[in-house]
């Protein structure tokens, strides 16, 4: 969780030297019918496991196995395609993680996995999803300082659907699958200051509540954005940054079915457009 501690301290941190050092005003924020489409790529260095045990059963699966590691997959490329409606403050949102992970290796102890044994020396191949979609409200509060620079808030709730796949061949027509979806209500904040000029920096963090079986879905980021055309509120926005997430799903199962994937740090890229 070190990105996560990280993160939260460097916007509190930026949230407070802007507050302490200037005078906001709350603004009128936006007015009318908007809408935005983002389109973000995310990568990065991932690590966790994939425990798939068959119906729960003793000994029908490794602890904590297979590792992505062990599988051939080291690192994460995920599409992060967003929509957002909005009517003056109020916002409507949807999105979707896209993490598609393939990887493969040769195995160098036995693994159970879902019911079947690999042997060591077993070469096996991976394909495993863990997309996340989500849809919410938001609301955004907006402080203005002269006529250009701008701090906006947009506080957020919603759902998250974790929808899991995972497929393990090896030599010798050995396989194991398993597949699901779960849901988890999702809290969110996020922040955008848009100073006077083409540049701007957003930072946000969207978890949902794991309680109990509930999958864990954890999102941090922190971009800076340049204007390629139009204004903050009606335009085009390139933007690059860093980010980390974080999937953790048990359920209550005799042995659990336990996925558990942390990926970062991330380098995040992206093009937002306003209308």
């Amino acid at each position: 969780m070190f990105w996560t501690k990280w993160y939260l301290g460097v916007l509190v941190g930026t949230v407070a030297c802007l507050t302490n050092s200037i005078a906001w005003g709350q603004n009128q924020g936006e007015t009318g019918f908007h809408f935005s489409l983002d389109g973000q790529f995310r990568y990065g260095n991932i690590t966790g496991f994939v425990q798939v045990p068959r119906g729960g059963g003793v000994a029908t699966t490794s602890n904590e196995r297979p590792k992505f590691d062990e599988l051939g997959i080291n690192q994460a490329a995920i599409g992060n395609p967003s929509l957002t409606l909005g009517w003056n403050n109020h916002n409507i949102y949807a999105g979707a993680r896209i993490v598609r992970l393939s990887g493969s290796d040769t195995l160098s102890s036995g693994l159970i996995s879902n019911g079947t044994t690999f042997p060591a020396g077993t070469s096996v191949h991976a394909d495993i999803q863990l997309d996340w979609y989500r849809v919410g409200y938001e609301y955004r509060f907006a402080y203005k300082y002269n006529r250009a620079s701008v701090l906006s808030f947009y506080p957020a709730v919603g759902i998250a659907i974790f929808n899991f796949d995972y497929k393990l061949n090896g030599t010798g027509a050995l396989s194991a699958a398993r597949n699901f979806e779960k849901a988890a209500p999702q809290l969110g904040l996020r922040s955008e200051w848009t100073p006077e000029g083409p540049f701007s920096v957003s930072a946000g963090v969207l978890s949902s509540l794991a309680f109990s079986t509930l999958p864990l879905l954890l999102s941090v980021d922190l971009t800076g954005g340049y204007q390629l055309w139009g204004r903050p509120d009606h335009g085009g926005v390139a933007y690059l940054g860093i980010g980390y997430e974080r999937i953790d799903e048990q359920d209550n199962q005799k042995v659990s079915n336990h996925i558990k994937a942390s990926i970062g740090p991330e380098l995040i890229a992206g093009l937002k457009v306003r209308f």
